[in-house]
């Protein structure tokens, strides 16, 4: 059925295309009744079920599921709901349990570090378990929200040696452009105390 429904997209798609290059010939009527209409139709049928899927996939692959980060977990949903209840020790338990199943799990590092950043204020602990995630092999460009949330935390705590020293120590790994440059504006929009 899915092949057939292919090749019938395929027909719509060039006979549209030829369509609406066959109102060229006939002026302004041509345009206005064949090449437009039909122009558009084969534009959205192509861009629609062949170059939309195909790019948005790619893009996608690219850019929100690198390789090396792991899927989510599947009991996610339940722990997210407990964070919305304010159950912050169930769900640091459930996330702890699962990292133990799961060491290195960026979604389960990211949860972890929300709570406690956002939610307990537990700079103790988010220090220490971003400091252990930062020290993996495979450092790639989805780790720098992770850096820039233990940067927060140190500025917080005042640890100003330490902010620096880390956006120092990120920015000599080899980050696209992009993710060095915002390290850079964020080491030069660090208030320095002289």
């Amino acid at each position: 059925m899915k092949i057939f429904v292919k090749i019938l997209l395929f027909i719509a798609i060039i006979v549209s295309g030829g369509l609406a290059l066959l109102g060229m010939k006939f002026g302004i009527l041509g345009l206005a009744f064949l090449t437009v209409p039909f122009g558009l139709t084969c534009g959205l049928l192509l861009g629609k079920e062949v170059i939309g899927p195909y790019v948005g996939n790619s893009l996608a692959n690219q850019v929100y599921t690198p390789k090396n980060i792991k899927p989510m977990p599947p009991e996610f949903p339940q722990i997210r709901a407990k964070i919305a209840n304010e159950k912050y020790g169930e769900a640091v338990a459930d996330l702890k349990a699962l990292l133990e199943k799961d060491p290195g799990n960026y979604h389960i590092i990211e949860l972890l570090i929300e709570i406690f950043v956002n939610k307990t204020n537990d700079h103790e602990n988010a220090i220490g378990l971003i400091s252990a995630y930062l020290k993996k092999d495979g450092r790639c460009a989805q780790d720098v929200p992770i850096v820039m949330k233990l940067v927060d935390v140190y500025l917080e705590e005042d640890a100003l040696d330490e902010a620096i020293g880390l956006l120092e120590d990120e920015m000599e790994r080899k980050y696209p452009d992009k993710e060095l440059k915002y390290i850079k504006a964020r080491l030069e929009g660090i208030d320095r105390k002289d």
